[in-house]
């Protein structure tokens, strides 16, 4: 079982290295002119929003990691589509409109416990049942409008790996503001897809994000099972 101890300092080399990474390969970007600078400091700063989100999640904050979390969420919208992860995109605007239910939920007294942190909870059918049509849209969308948003000599299996993106991001995303452990299993899984994708479109600052992000699903998992079995 990690102590208080380790978590406080797992967390801050965490974030150190996030810190530092994310400032590096911004520098690298604007040194080599691979993007105008406005776009270059939406990526950072983008990037560092996400990364304290992240983090504050794995330790249950109600209102911070929803706060937090809605403003990572523009700028990655805005990220994904420009480098044509519009699979990436979409799942950032459901993570929005999800934070901001979250926000609304997560602040109620009986989901929190004696610490102000969030409870672990059960499934919500009516909750499930729109993220299912939530999904069921999206790719249907994806895959008629899928000349428009992506570059026509992309190979078809980046539309598939944007499918994949958004079901399992926007499934994770459902089971996290639903306050389930399982959620951390499918960000571990989802943070593989975007991975690979981000590789894909050379968006470099994401995927070390991805990376980053692996290694907190990691540490979510065991945290939220540890927390749910007390």
């Amino acid at each position: 079982m990690f102590t208080k101890k380790f978590e406080k300092i797992l967390r801050i080399t965490w974030f150190i290295v996030a810190f530092f990474l994310t400032i590096y390969l911004g520098y690298a970007m604007w040194k080599d002119n691979a993007e105008p600078l406005p776009h270059i400091l939406i990526f950072t700063v983008t990037a560092l929003l996400g990364y304290v989100c992240v983090n504050v999640l794995v330790y249950r904050s109600p209102i911070v990691s929803n706060l937090l979390g809605m403003s990572a969420n523009i700028g990655e919208i805005y990220t994904h589509l420009l480098f044509g992860n519009v699979g990436m995109a979409c799942s950032n605007l459901y993570y929005f409109m999800t934070h901001v239910f979250g926000l609304i939920l997560w602040t109620k007294k009986k989901n929190q416990d004696q610490e102000g942190k969030i409870k672990v909870s059960k499934m919500n059918q009516k909750a499930l049942i729109c993220t299912i049509l939530f999904c069921i849209i999206g790719i249907i969308l994806m895959f008629f409008l899928g000349d428009y948003f992506f570059k026509k000599d992309s190979s078809p299996y980046i539309l598939l790996l944007n499918c994949i993106a958004f079901m399992i991001g926007v499934s994770a995303q459902f089971t996290m503001i639903m306050r389930q452990p399982f959620s951390w299993v499918l960000w571990s899984i989802s943070n593989l897809v975007w991975l690979s994708l981000n590789l894909i479109s050379h968006n470099y600052i994401f995927a070390v994000q991805s990376i980053l992000y692996e290694i907190n699903a990691l540490v979510g998992i065991y945290k939220w099972y540890t927390d749910s079995d007390n």
